[in-house]
Protein backbone atom coordinates (compact mmCIF):
# COMPACT_ATOMS: atom_id res chain seq x y z
CA UNK A 1 0.00 0.00 0.00
CA UNK A 2 1.64 3.43 -0.88
CA UNK A 3 1.16 6.78 0.69
CA UNK A 4 -1.84 7.74 -0.88
CA UNK A 5 -3.95 4.76 -0.13
CA UNK A 6 -2.52 4.06 3.67
CA UNK A 7 -5.03 4.77 6.05
CA UNK A 8 -4.88 8.31 8.57
CA UNK A 9 -4.13 8.06 11.44
CA UNK A 10 -8.12 8.55 12.61
CA UNK A 11 -8.99 5.92 10.77
CA UNK A 12 -6.63 3.28 12.12
CA UNK A 13 -7.91 1.05 14.48
CA UNK A 14 -7.06 1.39 17.66
CA UNK A 15 -5.79 -1.52 20.02
CA UNK A 16 -5.36 -1.54 23.84
CA UNK A 17 -1.55 -2.19 22.86
CA UNK A 18 -1.75 1.44 21.55
CA UNK A 19 -2.75 2.64 24.67
CA UNK A 20 -0.10 1.53 26.45
CA UNK A 21 2.91 1.67 24.34
CA UNK A 22 3.79 5.39 26.00
CA UNK A 23 3.79 3.86 29.48
CA UNK A 24 5.70 1.00 27.82
CA UNK A 25 8.58 3.54 26.46
CA UNK A 26 8.58 5.56 29.41
CA UNK A 27 9.68 2.79 32.05
CA UNK A 28 12.11 1.06 29.03
CA UNK A 29 10.44 -2.68 28.74
CA UNK A 30 7.35 -4.33 27.79
CA UNK A 31 3.91 -4.54 30.14
CA UNK A 32 4.77 -8.63 30.44
CA UNK A 33 7.84 -7.38 32.40
CA UNK A 34 6.24 -5.18 34.78
CA UNK A 35 6.32 -7.19 38.53
CA UNK A 36 2.27 -7.18 38.58
CA UNK A 37 -1.27 -6.31 36.25
CA UNK A 38 -2.15 -7.75 32.94
CA UNK A 39 -5.31 -8.64 31.58
CA UNK A 40 -8.74 -9.85 31.92
CA UNK A 41 -10.38 -11.33 29.14
CA UNK A 42 -8.74 -9.60 25.91
CA UNK A 43 -5.27 -8.76 25.37
CA UNK A 44 -3.13 -5.62 23.63
CA UNK A 45 -4.60 -6.73 20.09
CA UNK A 46 -7.90 -5.92 21.08
CA UNK A 47 -10.13 -3.31 18.84
CA UNK A 48 -10.88 -0.06 21.34
CA UNK A 49 -14.10 1.24 20.46
CA UNK A 50 -14.05 2.80 24.03
CA UNK A 51 -11.97 3.12 27.21
CA UNK A 52 -12.84 3.87 30.94
CA UNK A 53 -10.06 4.73 33.32
CA UNK A 54 -10.55 4.19 36.76
CA UNK A 55 -8.46 3.51 40.33
CA UNK A 56 -10.42 -0.22 40.64
CA UNK A 57 -12.95 -1.92 38.17
CA UNK A 58 -15.66 -2.25 40.08
CA UNK A 59 -19.45 -3.47 39.48
CA UNK A 60 -20.50 -0.08 39.50
CA UNK A 61 -17.94 1.00 37.21
CA UNK A 62 -17.88 -1.87 35.06
CA UNK A 63 -21.92 -0.92 34.52
CA UNK A 64 -20.80 2.99 33.66
CA UNK A 65 -17.92 1.59 31.14
CA UNK A 66 -21.15 -0.50 29.31
CA UNK A 67 -23.28 2.57 29.46
CA UNK A 68 -20.69 4.91 28.00
CA UNK A 69 -20.06 1.99 25.22
CA UNK A 70 -16.19 1.20 26.50
CA UNK A 71 -15.09 -2.17 25.36
CA UNK A 72 -12.17 -1.75 27.52
CA UNK A 73 -11.15 -0.87 30.98
CA UNK A 74 -7.87 0.50 32.07
CA UNK A 75 -7.85 0.06 35.99
CA UNK A 76 -4.89 0.77 38.65
CA UNK A 77 -6.32 -1.74 41.05
CA UNK A 78 -6.31 -5.65 41.39
CA UNK A 79 -9.50 -6.28 39.79
CA UNK A 80 -10.37 -9.52 42.16
CA UNK A 81 -10.19 -9.81 45.55
CA UNK A 82 -8.11 -12.70 47.00
CA UNK A 83 -8.32 -13.94 50.85
CA UNK A 84 -5.14 -15.02 52.58
CA UNK A 85 -4.66 -18.66 53.00
CA UNK A 86 -4.35 -19.20 56.82
CA UNK A 87 -3.00 -21.87 58.65
CA UNK A 88 -5.89 -24.03 60.77
CA UNK A 89 -4.84 -22.50 64.14
CA UNK A 90 -6.18 -19.18 62.83
CA UNK A 91 -9.82 -20.65 61.62
CA UNK A 92 -10.18 -23.53 64.07
CA UNK A 93 -14.24 -23.25 63.59
CA UNK A 94 -14.08 -22.77 59.63
CA UNK A 95 -11.36 -24.97 57.58
CA UNK A 96 -10.11 -23.63 54.25
CA UNK A 97 -13.51 -23.77 52.09
CA UNK A 98 -11.25 -22.93 49.03
CA UNK A 99 -12.78 -19.51 49.00
CA UNK A 100 -16.08 -20.05 47.69
CA UNK A 101 -17.38 -17.39 45.56
CA UNK A 102 -21.48 -16.87 45.89
CA UNK A 103 -23.07 -14.78 43.34
CA UNK A 104 -23.11 -12.27 45.72
CA UNK A 105 -19.76 -11.81 46.30
CA UNK A 106 -17.96 -8.93 43.98
CA UNK A 107 -15.54 -11.08 42.19
CA UNK A 108 -18.89 -13.28 40.79
CA UNK A 109 -20.85 -10.05 39.99
CA UNK A 110 -17.58 -8.46 38.26
CA UNK A 111 -17.00 -11.58 36.49
CA UNK A 112 -20.09 -12.00 35.21
CA UNK A 113 -20.53 -8.06 33.82
CA UNK A 114 -17.20 -8.38 32.27
CA UNK A 115 -17.76 -11.88 30.33
CA UNK A 116 -21.23 -11.15 29.88
CA UNK A 117 -20.91 -7.52 27.93
CA UNK A 118 -17.18 -8.74 26.11
CA UNK A 119 -15.30 -6.40 28.38
CA UNK A 120 -11.10 -5.77 28.24
CA UNK A 121 -9.40 -5.55 31.34
CA UNK A 122 -6.07 -4.58 31.74
CA UNK A 123 -4.88 -3.33 35.54
CA UNK A 124 -1.98 -0.99 34.78
CA UNK A 125 -0.59 -0.60 38.44
CA UNK A 126 3.47 -0.63 38.26
CA UNK A 127 3.44 0.61 34.73
CA UNK A 128 1.01 3.97 36.13
CA UNK A 129 2.54 4.12 39.64
CA UNK A 130 6.07 4.84 37.32
CA UNK A 131 4.29 7.15 34.74
CA UNK A 132 2.27 9.09 36.08
CA UNK A 133 0.86 8.50 39.82
CA UNK A 134 3.95 10.34 41.65
CA UNK A 135 3.80 13.34 39.96
CA UNK A 136 0.02 13.77 39.55
CA UNK A 137 -0.61 13.63 43.71
CA UNK A 138 2.61 15.72 43.96
CA UNK A 139 1.62 18.51 41.34
CA UNK A 140 -2.04 18.39 42.74
CA UNK A 141 -0.70 19.09 46.06
CA UNK A 142 1.17 22.15 44.86
CA UNK A 143 4.93 20.66 45.26
CA UNK A 144 6.81 21.49 42.26
CA UNK A 145 10.36 21.53 41.84
CA UNK A 146 12.29 19.06 44.95
CA UNK A 147 14.90 20.06 46.48
CA UNK A 148 16.04 16.61 46.40
CA UNK A 149 15.13 14.60 43.02
CA UNK A 150 15.66 11.18 43.84
CA UNK A 151 12.87 9.47 41.96
CA UNK A 152 9.59 8.36 44.56
CA UNK A 153 12.60 9.84 47.54
CA UNK A 154 12.16 13.01 46.51
CA UNK A 155 11.46 15.84 49.25
CA UNK A 156 9.63 19.38 48.58
CA UNK A 157 9.62 22.32 50.30
CA UNK A 158 6.44 24.56 50.77
CA UNK A 159 6.52 28.16 50.31
CA UNK A 160 6.94 28.72 53.46
CA UNK A 161 6.95 27.87 56.62
CA UNK A 162 3.79 26.51 58.18
CA UNK A 163 2.39 24.14 61.14
CA UNK A 164 0.88 20.67 60.43
CA UNK A 165 -2.30 21.96 61.24
CA UNK A 166 -2.15 24.59 58.52
CA UNK A 167 -0.76 22.43 56.23
CA UNK A 168 -4.10 19.88 56.83
CA UNK A 169 -6.42 23.27 56.30
CA UNK A 170 -4.27 23.97 52.36
CA UNK A 171 -4.13 20.27 51.55
CA UNK A 172 -7.82 20.34 52.33
CA UNK A 173 -8.60 22.99 49.92
CA UNK A 174 -6.15 21.76 47.16
CA UNK A 175 -7.55 18.31 47.17
CA UNK A 176 -11.32 19.29 47.98
CA UNK A 177 -11.41 16.56 51.06
CA UNK A 178 -14.81 17.58 53.33
CA UNK A 179 -14.98 15.68 56.12
CA UNK A 180 -11.52 14.74 58.86
CA UNK A 181 -7.85 13.21 57.95
CA UNK A 182 -6.48 11.39 59.76
CA UNK A 183 -3.27 12.52 61.35
CA UNK A 184 -0.30 11.85 63.30
CA UNK A 185 2.19 14.13 64.92
CA UNK A 186 2.10 17.40 66.75
CA UNK A 187 -0.55 19.98 64.99
CA UNK A 188 1.19 22.92 65.71
CA UNK A 189 4.92 21.57 65.03
CA UNK A 190 6.24 23.86 61.86
CA UNK A 191 7.39 22.16 58.67
CA UNK A 192 8.70 23.31 55.29
CA UNK A 193 10.32 20.02 54.02
CA UNK A 194 7.80 17.18 52.79
CA UNK A 195 7.76 13.97 51.46
CA UNK A 196 5.12 12.64 49.00
CA UNK A 197 3.78 9.13 49.90
CA UNK A 198 0.91 8.47 47.48
CA UNK A 199 -1.92 5.68 47.39
CA UNK A 200 -0.33 2.62 49.78
CA UNK A 201 2.89 3.92 50.29
CA UNK A 202 1.72 4.81 54.16
CA UNK A 203 0.79 1.27 54.59
CA UNK A 204 3.06 -1.10 57.55
CA UNK A 205 4.31 -3.14 54.08
CA UNK A 206 6.26 -0.31 53.09
CA UNK A 207 7.13 1.82 55.83
CA UNK A 208 10.94 1.61 54.03
CA UNK A 209 9.48 4.89 52.25
CA UNK A 210 8.86 6.66 55.09
CA UNK A 211 12.19 5.81 56.50
CA UNK A 212 13.89 7.09 53.66
CA UNK A 213 11.69 10.38 53.97
CA UNK A 214 13.02 10.98 57.38
CA UNK A 215 16.52 9.84 56.66
CA UNK A 216 16.11 12.66 53.55
CA UNK A 217 15.44 15.07 56.37
CA UNK A 218 11.69 15.73 55.67
CA UNK A 219 9.79 17.51 58.39
CA UNK A 220 6.53 16.18 57.21
CA UNK A 221 4.97 13.46 54.84
CA UNK A 222 1.58 13.43 53.21
CA UNK A 223 0.75 10.11 51.97
CA UNK A 224 -2.44 8.39 50.56
CA UNK A 225 -3.64 5.46 53.30
CA UNK A 226 -1.73 4.64 56.47
CA UNK A 227 -2.94 2.23 58.66
CA UNK A 228 -2.04 1.81 62.60
CA UNK A 229 1.16 0.04 62.33
CA UNK A 230 2.59 2.65 60.32
CA UNK A 231 1.11 5.49 62.61
CA UNK A 232 3.08 3.94 65.42
CA UNK A 233 6.07 3.98 63.25
CA UNK A 234 5.45 7.56 62.82
CA UNK A 235 4.84 8.18 66.21
CA UNK A 236 7.65 7.08 67.81
CA UNK A 237 10.07 8.43 65.67
CA UNK A 238 8.53 11.41 66.36
CA UNK A 239 7.62 12.54 62.59
CA UNK A 240 4.36 14.36 60.99
CA UNK A 241 1.81 12.53 58.71
CA UNK A 242 -1.13 13.14 56.94
CA UNK A 243 -3.79 10.65 55.47
CA UNK A 244 -5.38 12.07 52.22
CA UNK A 245 -7.46 8.35 50.94
CA UNK A 246 -5.19 5.74 48.79
CA UNK A 247 -8.07 6.25 46.17
CA UNK A 248 -8.40 9.79 46.48
CA UNK A 249 -4.43 10.21 45.74
CA UNK A 250 -4.06 8.11 42.59
CA UNK A 251 -7.48 9.40 40.66
CA UNK A 252 -4.95 12.33 39.93
CA UNK A 253 -2.58 10.17 38.00
CA UNK A 254 -5.45 8.58 36.23
CA UNK A 255 -6.93 11.82 35.32
CA UNK A 256 -3.67 12.74 33.68
CA UNK A 257 -3.21 9.39 31.93
CA UNK A 258 -7.03 9.79 30.46
CA UNK A 259 -5.74 13.43 29.14
CA UNK A 260 -2.47 11.91 27.97
CA UNK A 261 -4.19 9.67 25.89
CA UNK A 262 -7.23 12.01 24.42
CA UNK A 263 -4.72 14.15 23.68
CA UNK A 264 -2.65 10.95 21.38
CA UNK A 265 -6.04 9.79 20.43
CA UNK A 266 -8.35 12.86 20.24
CA UNK A 267 -10.88 10.81 18.10
CA UNK A 268 -11.18 7.76 20.69
CA UNK A 269 -13.94 7.45 23.42
CA UNK A 270 -12.13 8.15 26.85
CA UNK A 271 -13.99 8.31 29.91
CA UNK A 272 -12.99 8.86 33.87
CA UNK A 273 -14.41 6.96 36.82
CA UNK A 274 -13.26 9.82 39.25
CA UNK A 275 -15.09 9.41 42.74
CA UNK A 276 -12.83 10.58 45.36
CA UNK A 277 -12.19 9.08 48.77
CA UNK A 278 -14.36 5.60 49.04
CA UNK A 279 -15.77 6.87 52.43
CA UNK A 280 -17.55 9.49 53.99
CA UNK A 281 -16.34 10.85 57.63
CA UNK A 282 -18.68 12.57 60.15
Amino acid sequence: MNNTQSLSESEKAITVADLIQPIEEHIGCNYMHWPDGGFFNGGTNTEVKGVLLTWMAGASTIKQAIKDRCNVIICHEPLFFHEKDELPPYRWLTPNDGCKEPEWHPNSIRRKLILDNSITIFQCHYGLDRYCMYAAFSKALGLDEPILDHGWESIFTLKKTMTVKELIANIKERLQISGTVRVVGDPDQEVLKVASLWGGMGLSDNIYWLRRAILNKADVAICGEMNEFFMQFAEDAGFPVIETSHKLSEEYGIASYAASLQEKFPQLNIRTKIEGRPYYTF
